[in-house]
C-alpha cells in the first residue's frame, strides 16, 4: 500500500519508493526500486528528464544494464558495423549480463565493473580480452551519458598494462613467396587483387572490398578513398603493379564496383579474403596475419623503405601519428641493418 505521492515519491509497504508525475498531460509512474530516499530521487529526476527529452519512459521499473545493451543494440544497427555489433552482444551476452543484467545500470559500481574484469581472468583468457571486455562496459555506459540518462560515468576501473608483442606481418623477405601462394591458393581472382590492394595501398577490407571505378584517375594512376573511416577522401598514388593486376581483371559486366560479387552485383561480404588468407599464412608460417595486418604490412614496408612516417600517416588516414606509430612493425633483419649501419658509422664494424 501506498501513502500519499510527496514531490513525486511515495513509499511501499515493501520498502521500496513509487514515483508518479505528470507532463503534457501524460502520466508517469512506477517503482524505482530504491530503498533509500536519495537513490530515488536520481531515479525520478532521471524519468523526468527521459520523458522531457522524449525517450522511452520504462513503466514500472528502473531501466537495467539488459535494457541499456538493447537500446544501444537498436539504436546502433544502422550505424555502426556488423563486426561492431557482434562484438558488443557477445561481450554483454558473456560478461555484464550474467553478471549485473538485472541492476539499475546507474547503480554499477567500480567493483562490479572490477568484477566483471577478473572473471574474464579467472576464465583463463588473455589481459588484452578482459580489457576488451572494459572498453565495450565503457562504451554502453558513455551511451548513456550522452543520451541523459547519467550525468557521469558511475565506475572508474583502469586497463590493465600488457607487455606489447610484435604482432605478425608480411616481412620484405617473404612477399613475393607470400603472393605467389595467394595466386596457388585463391580460386577467385578478386581475392588475388583484393589482397594485393590491402598491401599495396593500405586500405582498410571495408575499403578495399567497397572500391569505385569512378575513384580511379587511370592516367595519373591515383585512387581516391570516397569512403573512408574518418570520413575524409585521401588520394593514393597507386604502383604500377598494382594498378596492371587491377586492370588486368577479367570484366564481365559493367559495374560500379572493382570488385561485383557475382551473386548481387554488390561489393563482397566483409572476411571475404580470409579463408585463403589464413591457408597462406599457416602454409608459410607467417603467424596470424589477418585482413587488418596486410594495412600494418603497408606501414612497415613503406618504414623500412625510408618513407617519412608523416607520409605513411597521410596514405593509411590517420588523424593522429601515434595511431600510424602502432602499425608500424620493424622486423628483425631491418634493425640488424641498422645496428650494422651505426656501427660502421662509428668505425667499429
Amino acid at each position: 500500500m501506498l501513502t500519499t505521492f510527496k514531490n513525486g515519491l511515495a513509499k511501499h509497504e515493501s520498502g521500496t519508493y513509487h514515483y508518479c508525475f505528470r507532463l503534457n498531460g501524460k502520466q508517469y509512474k512506477g517503482s524505482t526500486r530504491a530503498t533509500d530516499m536519495v537513490t530515488a530521487r536520481k531515479v525520478l529526476e532521471e524519468k523526468r528528464r527521459e520523458a522531457l527529452l522524449g525517450k522511452p519512459v520504462l513503466t514500472g521499473s528502473v531501466m537495467t544494464v539488459s535494457d541499456l545493451v538493447a537500446e544501444w543494440v537498436r539504436t546502433h544497427e544502422r550505424t555502426v558495423s556488423w563486426q561492431h555489433q557482434k562484438s558488443v552482444r557477445d561481450v554483454a551476452k558473456n560478461w555484464i549480463v550474467p553478471s549485473v543484467g538485472r541492476k539499475p545500470f546507474g547503480q554499477v559500481t567500480t567493483g562490479m565493473v572490477a568484477d566483471i574484469r577478473n572473471a574474464v581472468l579467472e576464465k583463463g583468457l588473455k589481459p588484452a580480452t578482459a580489457n576488451h571486455v572494459l572498453r565495450v562496459v565503457s562504451l554502453l555506459w558513455n551511451y548513456a551519458v550522452d543520451a541523459g540518462y547519467l550525468e557521469a560515468l558511475p565506475f572508474k576501473v583502469k586497463p590493465l598494462r600488457i607487455q606489447k608483442q610484435p604482432r605478425a606481418i608480411v616481412p620484405a623477405t617473404s612477399l613475393k613467396r607470400f603472393l605467389a601462394a595467394v595466386d596457388q591458393e585463391a580460386q577467385n581472382q578478386h581475392v588475388r587483387v583484393i589482397l594485393r590492394v590491402m598491401i599495396g595501398l593500405g586500405l582498410r577490407e571495408s575499403e578495399a572490398l567497397g572500391m569505385r571505378w569512378e575513384w580511379f584517375d587511370i592516367p595519373n594512376q591515383t585512387y581516391t578513398v570516397g569512403k573512408a573511416k574518418g570520413k575524409e577522401a585521401r588520394v593514393l598514388p597507386v604502383p604500377s603493379w598494382l594498378m596492371q593486376s587491377i586492370l588486368e581483371m577479367p570484366k564481365p559486366q559493367i559495374s560500379e564496383w572493382v570488385f561485383p560479387s557475382a551473386l548481387d552485383g554488390k561489393p563482397h561480404r566483409a572476411q571475404f579474403c580470409k579463408k585463403v588468407l589464413q591457408r597462406v599464412c599457416a602454409k608459410l608460417k607467417l603467424g596470424n596475419v589477418t585482413q587488418h595486418r596486410l594495412r600494418a604490412t603497408f606501414a612497415s614496408l613503406h618504414a623500412e623503405a625510408g618513407t617519412p612516417v608523416t607520409e605513411i600517416q597521410g596514405m593509411l588516414g590517420h588523424k593522429n601519428i601515434a595511431t600510424t606509430m602502432i602499425y608500424v612493425e620493424t622486423s628483425l633483419d631491418a634493425k640488424r641493418k641498422a645496428q650494422d649501419a651505426l656501427s660502421l658509422k662509428l668505425g667499429l664494424a
